[in-house]
């Protein structure tokens, strides 16, 4: 594992409240040329979804939580449905109670978009926990790399709101329009 302290000290802040500062790809290709190869292959499984393909420590971590907070999601959701949520769960090493309480935590609330924040925190909290046995280092860059796709995801969540909710207005105008059109005309 590389020591990756110049790389680690340029990345920006990240907040899952703000639009990334560029794309998990631009970050990728910041990357190039400053991770060793099999570093560089680490990255593009995190980036690409994969964490378990990976090697590193932070990587298999990461599988685990992930799993992990995905089978508190099916459990929460099948207790819901009044269904079994054996079919849907998936095996992974390791438990954190810490991070399955903030899961339920999350579940529990009656907003969707407040549950998808408190996931998205929730793996947030999870990954900066562990990116801190290696501060300056590859758990650093892999941290950031999930945390950029979490930003990323929330940007492009907005862009479609916002592009759902202008398509609303324009139709509801559209309406006003050709229902004040017919009244005229009657």
């Amino acid at each position: 594992m590389g020591d990756y302290t110049y790389l680690v000290a340029s990345l920006p802040t990240l907040s899952l409240e703000a639009s990334p500062p560029f794309t998990p790809e631009e970050f990728r290709f910041r990357c190039q040329g400053v991770l060793n190869d099999r570093d560089m292959a680490e990255l593009d499984g995190v980036l690409a979804g994969r964490p378990a393909d990976g090697y590193s420590a932070f990587s298999q971590a990461w599988a685990a939580a992930d799993a992990q907070i995905r089978n508190t999601v099916a459990r929460t959701r099948a207790i819901a449905l009044g269904v079994e949520s054996k079919g849907f769960l998936h095996s992974h090493t390791g438990y954190s109670v810490w991070l399955d309480r903030e899961v339920t935590e999350a579940m529990a609330k009656a907003n969707p978009l407040a549950r998808e924040m408190g996931l998205d925190a929730a793996r947030w909290k999870f990954v900066d926990d562990v990116a801190l046995a290696d501060a300056f280092g590859l758990s650093a860059v892999l941290a950031f790399a999930v945390k950029l796709r979490l930003v990323a995801r929330w940007a492009t969540l907005e862009e479609e709101a916002g592009r759902k909710r202008l398509e609303e207005l324009v139709s509801q105008l559209e309406e006003r329009a050709a229902s004040k059109g017919a009244a005229d005309f009657n």
